[in-house]
């Protein structure tokens, strides 16, 4: 292989080397969750089809352990069976945590009986899943024991109970991170690989659902881009990610339930620095106590509080934040999905059409890219549908000149 090849093969993403789809991590979790069921339901039927073996690849952070732990408990809820979940961390592991052969003397006679730890699945009518967590990061010996989990689901000679199914979860073989992969290209046979990248759709509906505290909320919303800072954890410092912010939120909850937030201002920042770093937690701090920024919130409820806001940027030909505010919009409607009056929609076509096109077209942009079964396109279309027939501003100002633009 060429000097200029092996540049080129470096330059590709893990996701492209494999040659495989990228999913959200919402998209991965209903998938498994499917095929478990299936595969369940086929037995119950009569009919004999193989367990998958899933190996679930993405960014730090992404939620990829998180929607693990939701699969088991959603699969004992839809199955109405009791369905577990052991997770092992494969770099704090050994192959003799799993098994050690116990020697017996009978007779004058020694031999060995191995022993198998509370990590291997029990129970003959169980039902399960069995997580290998960072498994490219475990050691090569436990790493060749772990194959045999996820090719045959045993250990040894030891099977797994027919109810147990298999996910390996690791980061993408790439520069920003540590790996210890072996090189065994039977490995891609044994699992089906689904990679995930950042959503910031799919941390904001979780968010919500799990009533995050709403400064967090509202400042992803405002700040789509932060939820995973690509760039710090690039150079090794501490990096703001899904599973820092569902932290960060916890901390701002304990302090609302001891006397509020306001009064512990110097303590969250130097709390919340450990969880996205410095900088960051600056932002953030400045976000939920001076509300510096333009809330995508204000532009949808309260247009007037802001609007002078906007016409500065405007004048200013601040072109970054004009952006920024329209991506933070359209995620604060699609996430949120806020109840509407007349008003509402009103401040909607008045902010659309004080942009220019250039801008205003990120929103179309955005829109357009959202599947047109979702409930967030759907969302959307009534809002548009609305304003089309109510407003001759949205109409003339926004729609037509996005439509002639568009050609």
């Amino acid at each position: 292989m060429s000097t200029e090849e092996r540049n080129n093969e470096e330059e590709l993403k893990y996701f492209e080397r494999l040659n495989i789809s990228v999913l959200s991590i919402d998209n991965i979790k209903n998938l498994i969750k499917g095929d478990i069921k299936n595969t369940i339901n086929a037995w119950d039927g009569g009919r004999e089809v193989q367990k998958q073996c899933f190996h679930i690849i993405g960014p730090a952070g992404v939620g990829k352990t998180e929607i693990c732990n939701q699969i088991a408990s959603e699969l004992g809820e839809e199955l109405e069976k009791e369905f577990n979940i052991i997770m092992i961390k494969a770099p704090v592991l050994s192959r003799d945590d799993f098994i050690i052969p116990f020697p017996i003397i009978d007779n004058g006679n020694t031999s060995f009986k191995m022993l198998y730890s509370d990590f291997v699945p029990k129970g003959e009518d169980t039902y399960g899943l069995f997580v290998i967590d960072e498994f490219s990061r475990g050691d090569h010996s436990l790493q060749q024991l772990l194959w045999q989990v996820q090719n045959e689901y045993s250990i040894h000679r030891y099977p797994f109970p027919r109810g147990w199914f298999v996910v390996s979860i690791d980061n993408p073989d790439d520069s920003e991170y540590s790996m210890d992969t072996m090189e065994d290209s039977a490995g891609l046979r044994r699992q089906l690989h689904l990679y995930t990248e950042v959503s910031v759709k799919d941390f904001l509906d979780y968010a919500i659902s799990q009533k995050f505290h709403a400064h967090v909320i509202e400042f992803v919303q405002t700040h789509p881009d932060y939820l995973y800072d690509f760039q710090a954890q690039k150079l090794g410092s501490v990096y703001s990610n899904p599973a820092s912010y569902e932290k960060l939120s916890d901390i701002l909850w304990k302090y609302e339930m001891n006397g509020g937030i306001d009064k512990h201002y110097p303590d969250i920042e130097v709390l919340s620095s450990g969880l996205l770093n410095v900088n960051m937690a600056r932002m953030f701090i400045e976000f939920i106590r001076d509300q510096k920024d333009i809330n995508p919130k204000d532009v949808f409820f309260n247009l007037n509080k802001v609007e002078p806001l906007i016409k500065r940027l405007m004048v200013k030909n601040n072109n970054a934040k004009l952006g920024e505010l329209m991506n933070g919009f359209c995620t604060f409607l699609t996430t949120s999905k806020p109840e509407y009056t007349t008003k509402e929609l009103n401040n909607v076509a008045t902010f659309l059409s004080m942009m220019e096109i250039d801008t205003a077209a990120i929103f179309v942009t955005q829109i357009d890219s959202l599947p047109r079964t979702s409930e967030e396109f759907k969302y959307i279309n009534r809002i548009h549908a609305s304003l089309i027939k109510s407003s001759e501003i949205y109409r003339t100002k926004f729609y037509e000149s996005i439509v002639e633009v568009g050609g």
